[in-house]
């Protein structure tokens, strides 16, 4: 009996493909491959089995507690006669777990180094040439354009259009990023204006975590979430908010650097004339330090310089003085061997002859008076007889 209900089962067209949704309990892998679980929907239950050919070609892992969406059929176990549900596919459902996996990867990846941030290059100041991946639709590409080009209008931006979401996104964003590889690019920006977990589920692709990790170029991924992150952002070299943030992000505004710099050689104009000021005040008090210095030096020696000389003319003036006088002794001494009047104590006597020394009487006649001048006094008398030989 419980083998012709299980042929009955097998003929309905309705209970040999259905589709399901429900939480997982009871689950259970076993050694063999093959999947046990209970699939629980509202208040009721419905034992499942998925087999081991089915169970390889998940792509995700599951755990107790998940939301499922199944397909498979219904039949009964034989040996009891017990309702299942033979899974043929499963997949996901709520955020809990993409979350679950996206951890799982992450700590993969961070275990292996790739995720390290001491690994991470810094970005390009002013790129030259940037690679955008996005949509060539979106706002992303926009919002990014606007504010690059605003900030560095010297930059080339070639756009490499991207799907941003749905199966085989990975794959594209892989694919581009190996063509471009090797072109004269100086930042690579992956950027799209964020959404759900669903739309992002891409973004969290093993290969091309790996990809960017070990990319050529200098990376920057921008997936539009404010607070939640993708393994693609962990692993990209820099990560932005948005396609706004990334584009500030991805290059220094141009007309601000030319701003600093011309600040920077403002105050450095300014700090090399005070310099030169400073320099040439501190010359001119070393200068006039020097001059008085060099002043009070030479006053010095011209000070002791004078009264060296005064020294030498007083002693000079002294000898001279000395020996002048010694002169006017002698010279008083030989005055006075020739005064007449020392002649005259003697006891001789001065003839003067009209108040004339008479040095010859062939100048007196008889009658003449003459004055006898002695040491004691004046004899005047007359001539009366002259004779011209001393008898």
């Amino acid at each position: 009996m419980n083998l012709l209900i299980s042929q009955e089962l097998s003929l309905s067209p309705f209970l040999r493909h259905v589709q399901v949704e429900g939480e997982l309990t009871r689950f259970v892998r076993h050694a063999s491959g093959h999947i046990y679980f209970t699939l629980k929907v509202d208040f009721s239950s419905i034992d499942c089995t998925m087999f081991r050919s089915d169970a390889q070609r998940l792509n995700e892992s599951f755990e107790e507690g998940d939301r499922v969406a199944l397909t498979g059929r219904v039949s009964i176990y034989e040996k009891n006669a017990r309702l299942q549900l033979y899974a043929r596919t499963m997949h996901p459902l709520g955020e809990g777990i993409y979350l679950r996996q996206f951890a799982l990867l992450k700590e993969k990846l961070e275990e292996e180094g790739l995720l390290d941030p001491l690994k991470k290059r810094p970005l390009p100041g002013f790129p030259a040439r940037v690679a955008l991946l996005t949509s060539e639709t979106g706002a992303a590409k926009s919002d990014f354009l606007k504010i690059f080009r605003a900030r560095n209008p010297l930059a080339e931006v070639r756009l490499y259009p991207i799907p941003l979401q749905g199966e085989g996104t990975a794959s594209a964003i892989v694919d581009t990023l190996l063509e471009i590889a090797d072109e004269p690019i100086d930042l690579v920006v992956v950027t799209r204006g964020g959404g759900s977990y669903e739309d992002l589920r891409e973004f969290n692709d093993e290969t091309l975590a790996r990809v960017l990790a070990d990319y050529v170029h200098p990376t920057l991924c921008a997936i539009g979430h404010e607070i939640d992150f993708t393994i693609a952002e962990f692993a990209a070299d820099a990560r932005g908010a948005t396609p706004t943030d990334a584009a500030q992000m991805a290059t220094q505004d141009i007309y601000a650097f030319l701003d600093r710099i011309r600040a920077s050689l403002q105050s450095s104009a300014r700090r090399s004339y005070e310099s030169i000021i400073h320099q040439k005040e501190k010359l001119r008090l070393d200068v006039l330090e020097n001059l008085k210095f060099s002043f009070l030096r030479r006053s010095a020696q011209s000070s002791r310089r004078a009264e060296m000389l005064t020294e030498s003319a007083r002693r000079t003036l002294l000898h001279r003085l000395d020996t002048e006088k010694k002169n006017l002794v002698m010279s008083a001494a030989h005055l006075e061997s020739l005064n007449p009047l020392h002649i005259l104590s003697r006891g001789y006597s001065l003839l003067l002859h009209e108040g004339k020394p008479v040095t010859a009487i062939t100048n007196l006649k008889t009658g003449d008076k003459i004055e006898n001048v002695t040491s004691t006094g004046r004899i005047v008398s007359m001539i009366e007889e002259i004779q011209h030989e001393i008898q």
